[in-house]
């Protein structure tokens, strides 16, 4: 009998990250769960629910991509539990807003503590862990963000650029190790982070609109729906064809950037 492969995926319990998990499961993936939440919350537990019912075993942890020890105890436990990581998607991610010349400390430590220091952390652990095996796939979520700049979104934009910075290094460091690390770059994706009327306000700003809520946003300006994201990073994790390339940026970018 096969042994079914493993997917690691962080900011798992919701959005995209549920996306994700649901595609894996779905297609013979056991799933690693990590997230802030715990696992015991509602949302979380209504994604372990649903990756439990395509068969697939579910591992669900609450971990702050920003804590090292949170990150070791993680990946020690996804290994202990399941022996072999064949896919690690650095997905959490959070977004804030605000004039480059206006932004605090605050604003500026947490957007980058997360989106790209922990996103180092995520791929850190994964490469020590995928070196031991001798193969694996690390994709990076990035943004098409991380591709040009944007009024008013300073810290998402450094964020996600030096993801890519960090995608094409550990690609070179590990090559012909037999381990792949690619970044995809959605634009703007249905999921809870922008259904905020802070993003709302950001979109009318950048628009000129005058939505009142993201339900009109979403009827007046295009945006991927997360099983759009979830094709693009299975389709990363598991292709014969995405093994022949590494350190690439993949954008999906409803023709943002032409």
């Amino acid at each position: 009998m096969q042994e079914r492969k493993v997917v690691l995926i962080t900011g798992g319990a919701m959005g995209q990250g549920r996306a994700h998990a649901l595609k894996y499961a779905e297609n013979g993936f056991d799933v690693v769960l990590a997230d802030m939440l715990d696992p015991e919350d509602e949302r979380f537990a209504e994604t372990v629910s649903l990756v439990e019912a395509f068969g697939a075993k579910a591992l669900a942890v609450k971990a702050n991509i920003c804590k090292t020890e949170d990150m070791e105890a993680l990946f020690a436990k996804a290994w202990e539990t399941f022996g072999r990581l064949d896919v690690v998607i650095a997905n959490a991610g959070v977004i804030n807003f605000g004039y480059t010349w206006e932004l605090t400390d605050e604003q500026v430590e947490k957007v980058i503590n997360i989106d790209l220091i922990g996103t180092w952390r995520t791929d850190k652990y994964a490469t020590q862990y995928m070196l031991k095996q001798g193969f694996g796939r690390i994709i990076n979520i990035s943004s098409t963000s991380g591709l040009y700049g944007t009024p008013k979104l300073a810290t998402y934009c450094m964020a996600k650029w030096g993801v890519l910075g960090l995608t094409k290094t550990l690609a070179k460091e590990v090559k012909n190790k037999g381990i792949t690390v690619n970044a995809l770059c959605p634009t703007k994706v249905k999921t809870p982070m922008c259904e905020t009327p802070a993003y709302v306000e950001f979109i009318n700003e950048l628009t000129g609109k005058n939505f009142k809520d993201y339900h009109e946003m979403y009827e007046g300006v295009p945006f991927l729906e997360v099983s759009d994201i979830a094709e693009m990073v299975y389709w990363l994790g598991t292709s014969p064809v995405a093994d022949k390339f590494t350190g690439r940026e993949v954008p999906l970018d409803l023709g943002t950037l032409q």
